[in-house]
């Protein structure tokens, strides 16, 4: 599979998948944001003017993902605030945390044209591998 955005979308009943890939784990990580965060706008209309820190904890890879991207459509629904690019400095497998920024600026309607609303990211199955040459994760998002 050549993914060069390092995601590609399916459809999935009422809600979207990705079929996301990354070398490592922290850049699987900002593409799975990636390929949220193109659901819900057109990034490059998105300025990366505040930097936002993320940290979570989960309790497998899967659900710190997850969390990840939870954290991300909390702070878009909270601060009314959209990304553009991503920067995840560690993704610890071994305590299950995960830490970086998330940069982007404040909703302008007359900029920002919103696509879709993400309601939240699912479990369903949701499974991390590691492949031979990226690590690879199958995610919904419930729209």
């Amino acid at each position: 599979m050549s993914v060069p955005r390092g995601y590609e979308y399916f459809e999935h009943t009422a809600d979207v998948g990705a079929l996301v890939r990354g070398v490592t784990l922290p850049r699987l990580f900002e593409n799975a944001s990636k390929a949220m965060f193109d659901l819900v706008c057109d990034r490059r209309a998105v300025r990366p003017r505040r930097a936002v820190r993320i940290a979570v904890n989960g309790s497998s890879l899967e659900d710190l993902l997850v969390r990840w991207l939870s954290e991300l459509l909390f702070r878009l629904e909270t601060d009314d605030m959209l990304f553009s690019t991503f920067s995840v400095d560690r993704v610890d497998r071994a305590l299950l945390r995960a830490r970086g920024t998330a940069r982007g600026e404040s909703i302008d309607r007359t900029r920002h044209a919103l696509r879709r609303e993400v309601k939240a990211v699912t479990y369903h199955q949701i499974r991390l591998v590691r492949g031979r040459s990226a690590w690879r994760v199958r995610i919904v998002f419930d729209v």
